[in-house]
């Protein structure tokens, strides 16, 4: 995120040049006025240089500097809030926020013709945004639970609602009722904000307390969820008993159980297509997408679904294996893997999970209507379909591979992003420091 300013070279009839901000966000770069208007002399090329000085409309220096900061300030607030790349109208209107421009212009006109409710003008947003910003199914299904919670917290709901009373009753609903964890409440409320900010741009609505309004949420970081090496290569190697065969085993507390194995073949495919992933860094819906004609000798080639980028990434011998074992395999619409669902997926693998072992104690802290909540599960349990590539990432970065290599891979665009994997990795090293070092016992 830049903000940077710059005068205009045509004067007012005072001799002043208008200030002009150019403001980029996330790669999208709108130029505007922002009405005031400064001596060229006193201008230090991003700010006046004298508190004292005094503009032909009477704001001093000091004023002028400050309305400056403002606006930069709003825009860093906003940057580290968005999700998704603004379009040009959004960042104008975010520095007419900014500005306070309500008070002083004429607000867009509610569109009187329309008479849709929430829910309809929402099924709108969805529709358009969908299709504009090409959602994945995952966020279709996010917007869905939106929807849900909204029709059950208020079925006639407005905008006109959510002063900062009606935000306040939506966000303790979600707390108290729903029982969600702060940081789900944080989402739920941010869809709402996104929401709203496309309706004022259409001119459905002037209630626009939710683009000022914070609320405070209390969040901590979920523990990432990779398999070390040896857990890895217990997986990979993991021979699947037959359906019906009953298995001893032993959970986080170390007493032992029976389980049955059901959908054995089921279990066999979840195993490739996870450790696919832990060799090769695909997200589950890259690796689903993936089809025959992407995969050469040495790379496959990969058109992420998230960010859209095309990655050309290596084969090493055993993700080249587990293509081969696939290849003559029939499938509808020529995919390089056998095909389960998302949720499927989740499931097999926290059999196979189970299945191998995986009973490490794993806590998690949230926080839940104020109170701080532990909650502790064995290693398995937590297993999902993304931990595959976060296996990848951690075992590249502590096998030595710099990060721009396996950002290369991954398609990460930024340190930010890496750097919860980059902490994992440096710890794993330095624990592995300290088992030589023990050792050696000199």
């Amino acid at each position: 995120m830049a903000v940077n300013y710059f005068l205009e070279s045509r004067a007012n009839k005072a001799g002043e040049l208008p200030i002009r901000a150019q403001i980029c966000v996330k790669g999208v770069t709108r130029i505007s006025t922002i009405g005031i208007s400064v001596d060229p002399d006193q201008w230090g090329g991003s700010r006046v240089t004298k508190g004292t000085y005094r503009n032909s409309k009477k704001m001093t220096g000091a004023d002028i500097n400050k309305r400056l900061n403002t606006i930069e300030n709003h825009f860093l607030d906003w940057d580290k809030e968005l999700k998704h790349r603004p379009t040009k109208d959004e960042i104008k209107e975010q520095l007419d926020i900014a500005l306070e421009r309500k008070d002083l212009t004429e607000p867009a006109p509610v569109k009187k013709a329309r008479k849709f409710t929430f829910f309809q003008m929402l099924d709108e947003f969805t529709r358009e945004q969908g299709a504009v910003q090409q959602w994945a199914y995952a966020t279709n299904q996010c917007w869905l639970t939106f929807r849900h919670h909204m029709e059950k917290f208020k079925s006639d709901v407005t905008f006109e609602f959510f002063d900062e009373t009606g935000l306040n009753k939506f966000v303790t609903y979600l707390r108290k009722d729903k029982g969600l964890e702060d940081n789900s409440v944080r989402k739920q409320y941010k869809n709402l904000l996104w929401f709203t900010n496309w309706a004022l741009r259409k001119g459905y609505t002037r209630q626009d307390t939710v683009t000022r309004y914070k609320p405070k949420f209390k969040v901590v970081e979920k523990p990432i969820i990779f398999l070390d090496k040896d857990e890895l290569n217990t997986l990979y190697n993991l021979p699947i008993p037959k359906n019906g065969e009953k298995v001893k085993l032993l959970d986080m507390n170390g007493n032992e159980y029976e389980k049955e194995v059901k959908e054995a073949g089921a279990l066999a495919k979840a195993r490739d297509l996870f450790c696919f992933c832990a060799f090769t860094s695909l997200r589950f819906s890259d690796m689903y997408n993936l089809r025959k004609k992407d995969v050469t000798e040495n790379y496959i080639y990969v058109t992420t679904q998230k960010t859209n980028d095309r990655l050309p990434i290596d084969l090493n011998p055993y993700s080249r294996a587990i293509l081969d074992k696939y290849k003559d395999m029939d499938t509808v619409g020529d995919h390089a893997l056998p095909v389960i669902s998302n949720q499927k997926m989740n499931q097999y693998l926290k059999d196979l999970g189970e299945l191998c072992g995986f009973n490490e104690p794993i806590t998690r802290v949230c926080f839940r209507a104020g109170a701080r909540v532990e909650e502790t599960y064995p290693k398995y349990e937590m297993l999902s379909t993304h931990a595959g590539r976060r296996t990848f990432i951690c075992l590249a970065l502590s096998s030595g591979i710099p990060p721009q290599v396996v950002m290369k891979w991954t398609g990460h665009c930024d340190y930010k992003s890496m750097k919860p994997y980059i902490d994992i990795a440096g710890k794993t090293k330095s624990d592995a420091m300290n088992t030589f070092a023990n050792s050696l016992s000199l």
